[in-house]
Parts: structure tokens; C-alpha cells; sequence
């Protein structure tokens, strides 16, 4: 018997070095999401979040999602990808190769504020941002929410709308830039002074507080192209290059947005698209100017919508492009 035990822990050895040495290599050929609370953004066929697991396997790499708490193992990785710097997740993030560790910032300060904070940016090689104020093309660059879509065709008369609606869970933040509060008084002043010209909808409210309150949605545009206007306040204000998918939600519907957020978005969307809240000291200056919008006026705003849509300066919020900012940040050369 003994004489069998250095030939098996030989056999055992060499099995268990050839296990780790084609796991090390198949590593090397995956690119990790840590997605969060975004789950498996590629779904069961990888087509999901526009097809890029599928165009980065034709550039011979997978694609795989990985639990936050199963990260310590991706150390041979190609490159690991994480959504939003959770508190949990920094632990064991910081513990990986730096040169690996990619961070897409998705949350504003308000919500998560470990997004934005150079202490923990630090460890990673690189950080994509919507904060144009950051952006230095060599830590961090820019990209942009993919939420362009063209308007629908089956868009309601005009006559046919309901007046104005505002479609967002019920959230609050200490923090200096959120304006969840601001959408609190807009809805405080539609319930008093103009309760029949205004629905909310969205998680978290409820009837007895808020008597606006419709419930939930399933499919926001479908809800948002029966009204003429809709409320589109980001979460946090004065962050130049926050936007998000709010006012792109309402383009689709056919819908004009009432914005406030980005201090510069006429940088990225022309003003003639939509209203600009900070145009109004009060609320009741807003409702007149919606109330005596003239039909060729508002029309005007949809014909300009989709003007932009249909333009060069639209692409930077579309798929195609998100995906190619993923693969320059993989250092993969475009198809």
C-alpha cells in the first residue's frame, strides 16, 4: 500500500495543477460583469444590454457575470467590470490586479456616493463617468445612458392627451445635489391647484399621502404617450453630463419633457426639445405656460424631437454606441 501512495499523490498533483492551469487560461479569455443590482444584463442568449457579450465573443472573449461575493477567484481575468461601487463590494475589489479592474458609474452622488469618491476610485485603471467635470481621457472617461429610441408611431391625438404626469418611485437622500424633494413640491402643487391636470405613478408613494397616486406602471411609455407633458426631474441637479434615461422616456412617448438636472444639457440636447424648469421662478408661472402652450406650439416641440433623434447628435445615447465605448475601454479596436 505504501508503496502505491507516491504514484497516486504524483497522478493526484499533476491532475490538480492541469484543473488550475486550464482555469487560469479559460480566465484569461473572460471578461467579469459585477453587475449588482443589474443582474444578468445579458439574459439567457446573451442578445441582452445590445448584444455585447456576443460581439465581444467575435473578438474571442466571454462573457460572464459574477457575484460580488465570488470575485476573489477572477485574478486571472482579462479585465473585470463592475456597476456601481457598492460598500460590500470594495473589500474584495481592492484585493484584484488593479490593471483589470474597469468601474461604469452609473449612480449619481445621491445615490451612491462611493461612485464618486477618489478614495475608492483609486482602485481601479479606469473609470467611465457621466461627470464631464471629471472626464481626463486617462483615468477617467465619459459615456452616456443608451436610452435613445425613435418616437412611436401609434403616438395619441393631441385632443385625446391627458394633461401632465410624472412616472418615478418615491426616494429621498440627504445629499446636497438631490432633488427628490423638488418632485415632492410639484407634486404638492398639481394636488392643490390643478388636481384634474396631473397623474403620478411609480413604487413607494401611497394614496392616503398623495392623491394624484395611480399606482404602477408596467411599460412606461405606454403610460407616459397619454399625457402632453411629463415631469422628467433627474435625481441629483447641476452634475454637468447626468443624464439619464427620464427625458429620453418622454421623446419616445411622444410626450414633452419638463426637465431639470443637468446644469448643461443643451450641451447634448437642444433647447427647443424641451422645458426648461429653470426657466420658471414658481411652479404657477410653469402650469400658465403649459396651459397656454397653442397646439402648433406644442407640435412644434415634437416636430423638433425627432429632428434630434434623427441626428449625428442623438448617437452618443444609443446602444451601438455604448457598446463601443466598452470595447475601447477593453482596448479592442472597432469591426
Amino acid at each position: 500500500m505504501k508503496k502505491n501512495i507516491v504514484p497516486i499523490t504524483i497522478i493526484l498533483y499533476t491532475l490538480f495543477t492541469l484543473f488550475f492551469f486550464v482555469k487560469s487560461k479559460t480566465n484569461q479569455d473572460t471578461i467579469y460583469f459585477i453587475t449588482g443590482f443589474h443582474h444578468d444584463i445579458f439574459g439567457a442568449d446573451n442578445s441582452g444590454f445590445f448584444n455585447l457579450a456576443n460581439v465581444l465573443k467575435n473578438y474571442g472573449y466571454r462573457a460572464k457575470i459574477a457575484s460580488s461575493y465570488r470575485i476573489r477567484h477572477l485574478k486571472n481575468a482579462k479585465y473585470i467590470v463592475v456597476f456601481d461601487l457598492h460598500p460590500k463590494k470594495i473589500r474584495r475589489i481592492k484585493k484584484l490586479p488593479k490593471n483589470k479592474l474597469i468601474l461604469f458609474a452609473w449612480e449619481p452622488p445621491c445615490v451612491i456616493p462611493y461612485n464618486h469618491d477618489k478614495k475608492y476610485l483609486k482602485y481601479f485603471s479606469k473609470v467611465y463617468t457621466f461627470k464631464d467635470d471629471l472626464i481626463d481621457n486617462k483615468k477617467y472617461f465619459k459615456f452616456h445612458y443608451p436610452r435613445a429610441q425613435e418616437v412611436i408611431k401609434n403616438a395619441i391625438a393631441f385632443d385625446n392627451k391627458k394633461f401632465c404626469s410624472l412616472i418615478i418611485s418615491n426616494k429621498s437622500s440627504n445629499h446636497p445635489s438631490e432633488i427628490y424633494s423638488e418632485r415632492k413640491k410639484v407634486i404638492k402643487f398639481f394636488e392643490e391647484y390643478a388636481p384634474k391636470d396631473f397623474d403620478l405613478y411609480g413604487w413607494g408613494w401611497k394614496q392616503e399621502e398623495f392623491n394624484s397616486y395611480k399606482g404602477t406602471v408596467h411599460e412606461k411609455v405606454d403610460v407616459l404617450k397619454n399625457y402632453k407633458f411629463s415631469i422628467c426631474f433627474e435625481n441629483s441637479k447641476n452634475i454637468k453630463g447626468y443624464i439619464t434615461e427620464k427625458i429620453f422616456d418622454a421623446f419616445q412617448a411622444a410626450t414633452v419633457p419638463i426637465y431639470l438636472g443637468a446644469d448643461n444639457i443643451t450641451d447634448y440636447i437642444p433647447a427647443n426639445c424641451f422645458i426648461d424648469k429653470r426657466k420658471f421662478k414658481t411652479y404657477n408661472e410653469l402650469y400658465i405656460y403649459l396651459k397656454t402652450m397653442t397646439k402648433e406650439e406644442y407640435f412644434m416641440y415634437l416636430e423638433n424631437i425627432k429632428d434630434f433623434l434623427n441626428s449625428d447628435h442623438s448617437k452618443v445615447f444609443k446602444g451601438d454606441h455604448l457598446v463601443q465605448t466598452f470595447l475601447k475601454a477593453f482596448n479592442l479596436e472597432k469591426r
